[in-house]
C-alpha cells in the first residue's frame, strides 16, 4: 500500500475572538489536539489493487525451497536443482500475479513503474554482495582467492540472473497481450499455457541444437508454468469475488478441500521424483510445482496451515537474501576448512547465512522497498 504523506495532518486551531467574559457561562475553549505522528512508511509493493491478499502459504513453499537449495551445496540432499526450478517457478508466479491484478482493475500492467521497485528491491542487495565479498576475502586472503571467488559466485549466481531477464522481458509482453486482448484475462491465460506447452515441447521436437539448447537453459518452462498457475489464480479468485462478494480469494468448503488434495498430491509427486532421481526433467518438476503454489493461493486447508509455520514463512521472505549470501559463505568455509564436514557445513554455513540475510533482508532490502524513489516537493 502507497504511504499518503496527508495522513498525519490535522487542521489549525480555531482562536477564540474577543474577552473571556464574552464567553457563555460554563463554556470551555477546546483544546488543540496534540499532533499525530505520520504513520511509517509501508513496502511499496505498487502493482497489486487494494485488497489483494499475501499467501503465507507461498512464503512457506519458497522457505523450503532455498532450505532444499541449502541442503543440495552442504551435500545432504540429492535433488540436483529441485530448489531451484521450485524457485524459478514461484517468480514466474509472483511477478505475473500483481500485473495480471492491475491489468484487470486498471486496464494496464504498469510495467514501467514495476520494474522500477523491482530494481530497488533486487539489484542493490547484489551488489552489496558482489562487491563486499571479493574485499573482504582480498583483505584476509591472497590475490588468487579473489579470482577464483570471482569466477565462482557469478557463475552460481546464474538463476538471479535468468529471474533477472524474465522481469525484464515478460511484463512488457504480459503488457502487450493485455493490450491485444482487451484485458480478456480468460484468453491471456489461454495464451500464456499455449506458450508453455510450445517451451515444454521444444526439446522434443526437431529443431536446431541452439535453439533448443538456449530453450532448455533459459528454464522459460519453470517461469511460464509459474505465470500460467498466476493467471488461473487470479481467474479463480475473480469468480469467488463476483460470486460472494470477497476479495480473498475464498471460497467454499468444497473448492479448499479440492485445493488441499490437489497440493498434497503435486507435493507427494515432487518428492517421489526426487527419491526416483527423475528431477533432471525440468518439465514434470515445473507442472507439480504450479499446481502446487495454485493450491497454497488460499487462507484455509491443512496444507496451507503446515507451510504457513512462522520460520519457514520467514525464510521464504528472505528467500533472495539467503540465496544470494550463502553463495561466498559456503565457499569460504569450504576454502578456510577443506576438511569441513557436511554437518557443520550446514550447521555453521547456514546458521552465518541466516544472520547475515536477516541483517541483509531488513536493513536493506526491505526498506529501499519502503522507501518511494520519486523526489517530493517540500510544503512550506
Amino acid at each position: 500500500m502507497r504511504h499518503d504523506e496527508g495522513y498525519g495532518r490535522y487542521a489549525d486551531d480555531d482562536w477564540v475572538r474577543g474577552s473571556v467574559a464574552a464567553l457563555p457561562p460554563k463554556a470551555k475553549a477546546t483544546p488543540a489536539p496534540e499532533p499525530q505522528p505520520a504513520p511509517e512508511p509501508q513496502p511499496d509493493h505498487g502493482t497489486e489493487p487494494p485488497g489483494s491478499p499475501r499467501f503465507t502459504g507461498v512464503d512457506g513453499l519458497r522457505g523450503l525451497a532455498v532450505l532444499a537449495v541449502l541442503l543440495y551445496d552442504t551435500g545432504w540432499f540429492a535433488g540436483a536443482r529441485l530448489g531451484i526450478d521450485v524457485l524459478l517457478v514461484l517468480s514466474g508466479f509472483l511477478v505475473t500475479l500483481p500485473l495480471v491484478r492491475r491489468a484487470d482493475a486498471t486496464g494496464r500492467t504498469d510495467a514501467g513503474p514495476f520494474l522500477a521497485r523491482r530494481f530497488k528491491r533486487l539489484f542493490p542487495a547484489l551488489v552489496v554482495v558482489l562487491t563486499t565479498t571479493p574485499a573482504l576475502v582480498h583483505a584476509f586472503g591472497s590475490p588468487r582467492t579473489v579470482r577464483d571467488l570471482s569466477r565462482q559466485i557469478p557463475a552460481a549466481l546464474w538463476p538471479v540472473s535468468v529471474t533477472a531477464q524474465f522481469c525484464l522481458v515478460w511484463p512488457l509482453l504480459l503488457g502487450l497481450l493485455c493490450f491485444f486482448l482487451r484485458r480478456r484475462i480468460a484468453a491471456v491465460t489461454t495464451v500464456v499455457v499455449l506458450l508453455l506447452a510450445a517451451f515444454a515441447a521444444a526439446p522434443l521436437l526437431p529443431l536446431p541444437d541452439g535453439f533448443a539448447h538456449a530453450v532448455t537453459r533459459s528454464h522459460s518452462v519453470a517461469l511460464l508454468a509459474g505465470a500460467a498457475a498466476a493467471c488461473a489464480v487470479h481467474l479463480a479468485h475473480r469468480a469467488v469475488a463476483h460470486r460472494t462478494g470477497r476479495r480473498d480469494g475464498r471460497g467454499h468448503a468444497p473448492a479448499t478441500v479440492l485445493l488441499s488434495v490437489t497440493g498434497f498430491a503435486a507435493l507427494a509427486a515432487l518428492a517421489a521424483l526426487t527419491m526416483a532421481g527423475a528431477v533432471a526433467s525440468q518439465v514434470p518438476v515445473a507442472l507439480c510445482a504450479a499446481l502446487l503454489t495454485a493450491a497454497l493461493s488460499t487462507e484455509h486447508g491443512p496444507l496451507v496451515r503446515l507451510l504457513s509455520a512462522s520460520l519457514l514463512a520467514e525464510l521464504g521472505r528472505m528467500s533472495y537474501s539467503v540465496y544470494l549470501l550463502h553463495v561466498p559463505v559456503y565457499w569460504l568455509l569450504r576454502h578456510g576448512q577443506p576438511r569441513i564436514t557436511d554437518y557443520a557445513l550446514l550447521l555453521v554455513g547456514g546458521t552465518v547465512t541466516w544472520l547475515l540475510s536477516l541483517l541483509l533482508h531488513y536493513l536493506l532490502v526491505e526498506r529501499l522497498g519502503a522507501r518511494p524513489w520519486q523526489t517530493r516537493r517540500a510544503v512550506r
